[in-house]
């Protein structure tokens, strides 16, 4: 999802981009991926491949980590080699869940889960790149692929009622405004480990789902459950609201609100351009 957002947006500021799907490059392809960024000679990689089946993660942690951790590394190497600056998506499940306040970008980790873990050593890859970038974000949703907000919007229509998780906090991202600020961040030369969501109070899933709801004048009941409600493989963390304050300082402005940009999500033409 996050590519899709973010190719049109590079190219909106002037960027040359050259964006490879699975078919045109298996990132666990260690030769492959030398010998591309070499004949690309990129100033510039974002490493948006990853793999995000958070609960078959738990079954398969080599697949995860093949991928998030593994195919990362040799990305980094391979920029290392020709002076590019890498990018790393990442996500607020590199965090146990226990805090009371928003995450900082330098608290430290501690994954409940494969997935978390697997990002986690990403991460650390990364920051082994001169330059290296890791942006974590949150709930991300938008166009291009399955997310909370399109199937909720899917089930309304489909059920008379909606049980969702009430206890888990954290916040909303779309991925055009993150697109919008990895782009800002990288015309800043931005790295390190910075904190990117959209603003705004955090909420629950459940309260999630109600403004989606109401964002559609949908009137389909929805009730709070709790997380034991649906057992699954994977533990989610119950609170991960990150800290972007510092991320905000080196933009120069605050990121928008959630239900702002939820909003234009779902009232705009249907795609995150």
């Amino acid at each position: 999802m996050l590519a899709r957002a973010l190719v049109p947006e590079l190219r909106s500021r002037g960027w040359e981009v050259v964006a490879l799907d699975r078919a045109a490059l298996d990132v666990a392809d260690e030769a492959a991926v030398h010998r591309r960024i070499r004949d690309e000679e990129s100033d510039v990689v974002v490493q948006c491949a990853a793999y995000t089946a958070v609960d078959a993660a738990e079954a398969d942690e080599a697949a995860a980590s093949r991928i998030n951790a593994g195919a990362t590394r040799y990305v980094g190497e391979a920029c290392q080699r020709i002076g590019a600056r890498l990018v790393y998506p990442s996500t607020d499940y590199v965090f146990q869940g226990s805090a009371s306040r928003p995450y900082q970008p330098y608290d430290p980790p501690n994954p409940l889960n494969a997935y978390g873990r697997s990002k986690l050593d990403g991460e650390r890859a990364t920051l082994e790149v001169q330059g290296g970038l890791v942006v974590r974000t949150s709930w991300l949703y938008g166009s291009g692929g399955s997310n909370f907000v399109d199937n909720i919007q899917r089930l309304a229509r489909e059920r008379d009622h909606l049980d969702v998780v009430s206890d888990q906090i954290g916040r909303p991202t779309w991925t055009a405004s993150l697109a919008r600020a990895v782009c800002a961040l990288l015309e800043r030369r931005s790295k390190g480990i910075l904190h990117v969501t959209d603003g705004g109070e955090p909420v629950s899933w459940y309260d999630f789902a109600r403004a989606i709801l109401a964002e559609t004048a949908v009137e389909t009941a929805v009730r709070a459950v709790p997380s034991s409600a649906f057992p699954r493989p994977a533990t989610r963390p119950r609170y991960s609201v990150l800290d972007c304050a510092s991320t905000e300082a080196v933009l120069g402005h605050p990121l928008p609100a959630w239900r702002e940009m939820l909003t234009q999500y779902l009232h705009g033409d249907g795609s995150d351009v």
